[in-house]
């Protein structure tokens, strides 16, 4: 095709070299299909040309990660896609409009992907893109957060997008209370009965149905009510049985009550005959045990487990578990998985990573690395300090400064003179991945400063943050950015303001604990819709709750930044306004028509009108 594409003159030629870099795009050859389509002036092409030319740079940037550069190459009319859609045939708006859903739903706009994705399904004539898309309209809707999906439910006007929203907030909003979700439901079915999500229910939704008949009746939680751990196991109870009393049965005829039994095993020696115990006393689901030692009796068990059991904790390596045993811990692997992952959205590469040189900080490490090499990422240095006397030197060591110093020092031998030096740092560092105690997280950010690395962003996990604000405290952790439980850092909810009106003086260094105790009761529930759809997703208090193949449960934490010594959430991309918005690229009159049955209100046919919207 380019050897083609030089004997012909324009436009032809063009189409033919915006044909050729689709094909490489296609081969994942993305430099190749930039430098070609670099050459190609959009003034020289016809309309449908341009618009393919608009979707091979799009493609290209979202191969390179630049996502703003597709949106805006999708959304205006910078190489005249919006002039030219006028006259462009179905395959084509389709494609850009799908694709535009793909950029959106890769930065993050949830609710601008579900829209227009909405908006191209009944035109969508290929089968398998058509289920596709339906599936994706599902996962977009249910990564927008539950008081969003509350919000735009009861005041947007079109029938269809209101029952997809209607239907999303049915999932997530009352996850907590089955009997409740279950009307809700079947109440949403009876209302929308040709909606396309009452003839292809998302798969979540049908395993939810199910659950009802499976749930447990007796659940055993296997804690240390002694020694050491206690005060640990004490949290974890605390949420539990707060979200236990929040979600009661009312009255014995509407709903099915649960029995909980709480046994102590402090004394890991006599940890398997108490869980057989519990076997005997007829629990359904076994929540526990907390101590290592008590998940490692389980672990290397040769016996398949009797009954389903979630274990507090997480047992390191990959050896292959016994068939009833989930994992679901707090562990610093989470948090260094998403710090890789989140710096990558930033399009970083170059990594240096400080921590303190102890077993737990070391986990974090490993896992950090594995991520980043997986991603692509280099650590370009890396730095440990045993004791706080120590942070100064690992900080010196990690930034090249040292070796600034020391040049000077030959120079200064060299020459025989004196002279004024400032000391430079290393400069092929795009952040620092650090890991340590707010205490110590509280001194090492100004040494950062005194050593010339202010300018380097500042990225960490959990540990940072004590769990409660201080802003006297954490004034000078401003800037950093970090990852925690959504119990810690999203708006509390009704069940949050339940746990601590009915604990008051609760530690604030056992809160995570509490988190963990609530997601607990609600695994024990909903766990066999996690395991059967793997991306149907628990919206936690500590974080997303997904299970993987390894039989552990997954979290998805929040993201705040520090100012003004304070958590601020950093935002997820929502547009309360995009539900109802015109499409970017206009349709031909009559195109386009909600499929429900429901009729639009006059005012909702008003507001169309305006807009110049179908109906």
């Amino acid at each position: 095709m380019l050897k083609r594409a030089k004997t012909l003159s324009s436009p032809e030629s063009e189409k033919l070299l915006i044909e050729a870099s689709s094909l490489l795009l296609e081969q994942s050859k993305t430099a190749k299909a930039k430098r070609i389509l670099s050459t190609i002036n959009p003034a020289n092409l016809d309309d449908s040309s341009k618009a393919r030319l608009v979707l091979a740079l799009s493609k290209v940037a979202i191969a390179e990660g630049d996502y703003p550069l597709a949106e805006e190459l999708l959304t205006t009319d910078k190489l005249g896609l919006i002039t030219a859609s006028n006259h462009l045939d179905t395959e084509l708006l389709n494609e850009i409009s799908l694709l535009r859903a793909q950029t959106w739903e890769l930065t993050g706009n949830f609710l601008a992907a579900a829209r227009e994705r909405i908006f191209v399904s009944p035109m969508l004539a290929e089968v398998e893109i058509a289920e596709q898309n339906h599936e994706q309209i599902w996962s977009d809707l249910v990564n927008v957060p539950v008081e969003t999906l509350e919000q735009l439910s009861k005041t947007v006007a079109v029938p269809e997008i209101q029952g997809w929203l209607e239907l999303a907030w049915v999932y997530k909003g009352l996850q907590d209370d089955l009997d409740r979700q279950l009307d809700a439901l079947n109440s949403w079915q009876q209302r929308y009965p040709a909606h396309p999500a009452a003839t292809n229910l998302p798969g979540a939704l049908k395993v939810v149905q199910e659950l009802s008949a499976n749930r447990p009746t007796q659940v055993a939680i296997l804690l240390p009510m002694q020694g050491k751990y206690r005060l640990a196991a004490e949290a974890i109870l605390n949420g539990f049985m707060t979200a236990h009393f929040r979600n009661r049965p009312s009255s014995p005829e509407s709903k099915q009550d649960l029995t909980i039994r709480v046994y102590d095993t402090h004394d890991v020696n006599q940890f398997s005959q108490i869980y057989q115990r519990a076997v005997s006393e007829g629990a359904d689901i076994i929540l526990g045990p907390l101590q290592k030692e008590n998940l490692r009796t389980l672990t290397q068990s040769p016996d398949e487990l009797p009954i389903t059991t979630i274990a507090l904790n997480q047992e390191l390596g990959n050896a292959e578990t016994p068939h009833n045993l989930y994992q679901f811990g707090l562990s610093p692997e989470d948090d260094a998985v998403q710090v890789a992952d989140h710096a990558r959205k930033y399009n970083f590469s170059r990594a240096a990573v400080l921590y303190q040189d102890n077993p737990w900080w070391s986990r974090a490490y490993a896992a950090f690395t594995k991520q980043w090499m997986t991603a692509e990422g280099e650590i370009t240095s890396a730095a440990s300090f045993e004791s706080q006397d120590k942070m100064a030197n690992a900080i010196k060591q990690m930034l090249l400064v040292h070796q600034s110093e020391l040049r000077a020092q030959q120079l200064k031998r060299m020459i025989g003179k004196d002279f004024e030096f400032q000391p430079r740092r290393r400069q092929d560092i795009d952040f620092i991945f650090l890991i340590a105690s707010p205490e110590q997280a509280r001194q090492i950010r100004p040494l950062l400063d005194f050593y010339y690395a202010q300018d380097i962003p500042v990225i960490a996990g959990s540990q940072i943050y004590s769990g409660e604000p201080s802003p006297q405290n954490d004034r000078d952790l401003n800037g950093i950015e970090f990852c925690d439980i959504p119990w810690l850092l999203e708006k509390p909810d009704a069940l949050h303001t339940a746990m601590y009106k009915a604990w008051p003086k609760a530690d604030h260094r056992y809160f995570r604990l509490n988190a963990m105790g609530v997601d607990a009761y609600r695994l024990q529930s909903r766990l066999q819709l996690l395991t059967q759809i793997p991306d149907a997703g628990l919206f936690g208090a500590t974080g997303n709750l997904t299970v993987g193949l390894d039989k552990r449960v997954h979290r998805e934490l929040s993201w705040a930044v520090i100012k003004k010594g304070r958590p601020q959430l950093l935002p997820k991309i929502v547009d309360t306004e995009v539900m109802e918005s015109t499409p970017v690229i206009p349709r031909a009159q009559g195109r386009y028509a909600p499929t429900s049955q429901n009729t639009p209100t006059a005012e909702a046919s008003d507001r169309e009108k305006a807009h110049g919207k179908p109906s």
